[in-house]
């Protein structure tokens, strides 16, 4: 009896060895390191992941974030980060530091996005002494002047390669607007149609510029929700990367 015992308990032991390395790789299949391609369904994102590396900021038409990786990861040695909570802060005062990020990673599939794979980011914190950054200005109480019934937004473009902010100069019978952000803002959309808006209580009234970005209005000529629409993409493939870009606004 004390013999079969043993073997029982044995038994026991082996079982639960057996059953707890069965849950081990179950585990392990399950918590992917990178994100996996779906056929059927949406991608599969990775598990919460932590990376390490320098992080730098994209000041272009299109302003993103990108990790560049110590060692590459999931076959890449850069990934863009992107906030989940829409505060970017946290990301911002970094810009220029060596940092660690938290967060799961995916694919990028649509033209939002700058590199093949970003991570949304949880947490984030410097690695090392890092002097933190200004966060970037916050326009978005800004109005424009009570005075000001009409006025002319000028987008100038650079469309080559590389990072190159748009330069807004926005005017009324000449005289400079700021700051400018209270009265124009824009959007490049994941087609990269470029479009340009008044403020609030303002609608398009003329769009015109560079032909070969072929200017146009979104819906009817002022209504609230038309905009400016130019095709950056368009004029640079024939061969106009230098974009002047314009449209005036009035007050509804």
């Amino acid at each position: 009896m004390e013999t079969c015992g043993d073997y029982t308990y044995s038994a026991v032991v082996i079982r639960r060895l057996f059953l707890s390395g069965v849950l081990l790789l179950v585990t392990s299949v399950l918590a992917q390191q990178c994100p996996q391609p779906n056929a059927t369904e949406a991608m599969i994102p990775s598990e919460a992941r932590t990376l390490e590396g320098r992080l730098l900021f994209h000041d272009g038409i299109r302003k993103w974030f990108e990790l560049k990786l110590d060692q590459p990861q999931c076959g890449q040695r850069s990934i863009q980060l992107v906030s989940i909570k829409d505060d970017w802060k946290p990301i911002e005062v970094l810009r220029g530091c060596r940092i660690k990020s938290k967060g799961d990673i995916d694919f990028s599939l649509t033209g939002y996005f700058s590199l093949a794979l970003y991570q949304e980011v949880d947490q984030i914190e410097a690695v090392g002494f890092c002097p933190q950054q200004l966060p970037f200005p916050d326009y978005s109480k800004a109005k424009p002047d009570k005075s000001i019934h009409e006025y002319r937004v000028d987008m100038y473009v650079n469309y080559t390669p590389g990072d190159h902010p748009i330069i807004f100069r926005v005017s009324h019978a000449g005289k400079e607007l700021l700051p400018w952000q209270a009265y124009a803002s824009y959007t490049l959309t994941g087609g990269f149609v470029l479009y340009g808006h008044c403020a609030d209580g303002f609608a398009v009234d003329k769009v015109f510029g560079t032909p070969q970005a072929n200017p146009a209005h979104f819906t009817e000529r002022g209504s609230l929700d038309d905009r400016a629409t130019f095709d950056p993409e368009g004029a640079a493939a024939s061969g106009k990367k230098d974009l002047h870009l314009v449209y005036t606004c009035i007050r509804m």
